[in-house]
C-alpha cells in the first residue's frame, strides 16, 4: 500500500459528494429532527415531573427490557435514553448505502472502471466513499450535540454522545465497505450490511433485558451509549475503544480489495445450470429466483428475533411493574384486556409486521431497479406480457410476507407455549396477532405497486406512507394525537392494544378490498405507460 494507491481521492470525494447533494442532507439531519421530536414526545407526556415520569418508565419490566435503565433522569437523558436506537438506524443505513452507492454499484454499472482508466490509485474510490461518509457523521455528531445542548444539555455530555453517534454511523459505513469486497452484487452487499443492522439492534434489545450492562455493549454499536455514559459519569476514554472497533471493518476491506479483481468479490456467485429446470418457464418463476435470497435471510432474522422475545416475555409478565403511561395508552385497560402475559409479545409482533411491511415493499421497488437497468425491455420484448411480469412480483411480496408473519406467529407461539407449559391457548393467540398484520403489510406494498405502476418517477414516495404511519404511532403513545388520527395508519387496526380475540374482522378485510383496488390502478396504469429503456 503506497500513495500511488490513493491518487485522485480528493478529486473523486468532491465528485460522490456532488452525486449525493441531495442524499447526504436527508440522514445527517434526520437525527437532529428525531431528537427534537422525542424532546417534544416528553414534554408532551410530562404532566408531571418528567424525572418522575421517567423514574415510572425505568420500573417498567417491559419498557426497560426494550430501552434499558435510564441513565439520568433530565430531558438530554431522556433523549439519549429513548431515541439512541433512531438515531443509530438512520446514520447506520445512511452510511452503509453510501459507501455501497460509491463501491460496488459503480463497479456494477462500470463506473469505476471508466475512472480507473484515468490516473486514480487502486485504493481511491474507497477511500472516498469511506472519507464522504466520516464527515457526513462528523457533521451529524455535531448537529446532534448542538440540538441537545439547545434542550439544556452539558457540554461534555452532549459532545460524548455526538461522537458516540458518529462512531456508530461510521462503524456502519466500515461494514458496507466489507460487504462490496465480499460479493459481486450490490444487492447482496446491501443485505449483509442491512443484516449486520438488525443484528446489532436484536443484541442491543438483548442487552437491555440484562441490565443495560452486559457483554452486548462491547460488541454492537447500538449500545455503545452505556459505555461513553452521556450526561452520567461521562465515559470519555470509552470513544477510544469506539474508535478501534468502528475502523476494524474498513480495514478489513482494504485489505480484501486488494485481493480481488474489479468487479469481482471474494465470494463469486457460482456458476448457474447449464440448462433451465422445467418449471423455470414463467415470470413468477423468475420473480421467485431473484427474491429467494432475500426471503430465505427475512425468515432467518425473524426466527431468531421471535424466538428470542417469546422466550423472555413470559419472565416479564411475571415480574409486573407496569407503568400507568403504557397501560392507560388510549385511555384504556388494554393490558388487561390483551393479558399482562401477551402484552410483550404483542409489542415485538406489531414492531416486526411494520419491518414486514419495508421487506414487501422492496420486492415491488425491485421492479423498478429491473426496469431501470434495462432487463424489464429485454424481457418484455420477448412473449412475456406487462400484466404477468408486474402480477409475479405482486404475488411474489404479498405471499412471501404473509409466510413470514406466519411464521413469526408459528415459531413464537410455540416458543411462548412451551415457556408458559400452555401451547393450546397461546399458540393460537399468537399466531393471531401475527396474521391479523397480514392486511396492513398488503396495503402498504399495494401502495407501492399503484406508484410504480402510475408514477414510477415518485415510487419511492411510498416509503413517506411508512414513516407517516410510524410518526403516527409515536405521535399517539406521546398523546400528541388521538385514536381518530392513529386510523390514518394501516397498522392501527391490528395494533397491540387491540384483543386479537375481540379483534373486528371488517375493517381488515375493507383493507384487504383496498389493497386489491390500489395493485389494480398500479396494473393498468403499468399496461397503459411507457417503459424506461437504457437508450
Amino acid at each position: 500500500m503506497t500513495t500511488r494507491d490513493f491518487i485522485g481521492t480528493g478529486i473523486l470525494l468532491q465528485l460522490f459528494a456532488r452525486r449525493d447533494r441531495l442524499l447526504l442532507p436527508i440522514w445527517v439531519l434526520s437525527p437532529v429532527v428525531l431528537v427534537f421530536v422525542t424532546a417534544g414526545t416528553f414534554a408532551a407526556m410530562a404532566g408531571q415531573e418528567l424525572e418522575s415520569v421517567l423514574t415510572e418508565f425505568n420500573q417498567d419490566a417491559l419498557i426497560s427490557a426494550l430501552l434499558g435503565p435510564v441513565m439520568t433522569f433530565d430531558l438530554p437523558g431522556a433523549v439519549v435514553w429513548r431515541g439512541v436506537s433512531q438515531f443509530a438506524l438512520v446514520l447506520g443505513i445512511g452510511s452503509l448505502l453510501t459507501v455501497i452507492r460509491h463501491t460496488r454499484v459503480d463497479e456494477e454499472t462500470g463506473r469505476t472502471e471508466l475512472i480507473r482508466a484515468y490516473v486514480v490509485g487502486r485504493y481511491a474510490s474507497l477511500t472516498a466513499a469511506l472519507i464522504l461518509t466520516l464527515l457526513a457523521n462528523i457533521a451529524a455528531g455535531l448537529l446532534i450535540v448542538c440540538s441537545i445542548m439547545v434542550l439544556g444539555g452539558e457540554a461534555e455530555g452532549s459532545l460524548i454522545f455526538g461522537a458516540t453517534m458518529a462512531a456508530n454511523g461510521w462503524f456502519f459505513g466500515g461494514i458496507g465497505a466489507l460487504g462490496a469486497q465480499l460479493r459481486e452484487t450490490s444487492r447482496s452487499a446491501r443485505g449483509l450490511g442491512i443484516a449486520a443492522l438488525g443484528l446489532g439492534l436484536v443484541m442491543a434489545i438483548l442487552n437491555n433485558f440484562l441490565g443495560g450492562y452486559s457483554f452486548f455493549n462491547w460488541i454492537t454499536p447500538m449500545a455503545w451509549q452505556r459505555l461513553t455514559q452521556p450526561f452520567a459519569s461521562n465515559q470519555s476514554w470509552a470513544l477510544l475503544y469506539c474508535a478501534v472497533f468502528t475502523a476494524t471493518p474498513a480495514m478489513i476491506a482494504y485489505v480484501l480489495s486488494a485481493r480481488r479483481d474489479l468487479a469481482a468479490g471474494i465470494f463469486p456467485t457460482g456458476a448457474g445450470r447449464s440448462e433451465a429446470a422445467p418449471h423455470f418457464s414463467s415470470p413468477l418463476a423468475l420473480a421467485w429466483r431473484l427474491r429467494r435470497g432475500n426471503f430465505i435471510s427475512c425468515s432467518g432474522g425473524i426466527i431468531l428475533y421471535i424466538t428470542a422475545f417469546a422466550a423472555i416475555s413470559p419472565g416479564l409478565s411475571a415480574s409486573g411493574g407496569m407503568s400507568n403511561w403504557l397501560s392507560g395508552l388510549g385511555g384504556t385497560s388494554w393490558t388487561d384486556e390483551v393479558g399482562l402475559g401477551f402484552v410483550f409479545i404483542s409489542v415485538s409482533i406489531y414492531l416486526m409486521a411494520m419491518f414486514v411491511a419495508v421487506y414487501a415493499m422492496t420486492t415491488i421497488l425491485h421492479l423498478k431497479k429491473e426496469e431501470i437497468e434495462g432487463r424489464a425491455e429485454v424481457l418484455l420484448d420477448k412473449q412475456v406480457s406487462r400484466i404477468p411480469w408486474m402480477s409475479s412480483y405482486v404475488a411474489i411480496s404479498a405471499m412471501s410476507s404473509a409466510v413470514l408473519l406466519l411464521l413469526m406467529g408459528i415459531v413464537g407461539g410455540a416458543v411462548y407455549g412451551l415457556a408458559t407449559n400452555d401451547l393450546g391457548n397461546g399458540f393460537w393467540q399468537i399466531l393471531g396477532m401475527s396474521a391479523a398484520n397480514i392486511p396492513t403489510v398488503w396495503v402498504l406494498l399495494s401502495v407501492t405497486a399503484c406508484l410504480y405502476g402510475l408514477l414510477p418517477q415518485v415510487t419511492a414516495m411510498g416509503w413517506a406512507v411508512w414513516v407517516f404511519s410510524a410518526i403516527l404511532e409515536l405521535a399517539w403513545e406521546a398523546k400528541v394525537v388521538d385514536w381518530s388520527w392513529m386510523c390514518l395508519s394501516p397498522f392501527s387496526y391490528a395494533h397491540y392494544t387491540l384483543d386479537i380475540t375481540s379483534l373486528p374482522l371488517l375493517p381488515l378485510f375493507w383493507l384487504l378490498c383496498f389493497a386489491a383496488l390500489l395493485t389494480e390502478l398500479g396494473l393498468i396504469g403499468f399496461r397503459r405507460r411507457d417503459i424506461s429503456t437504457r437508450a
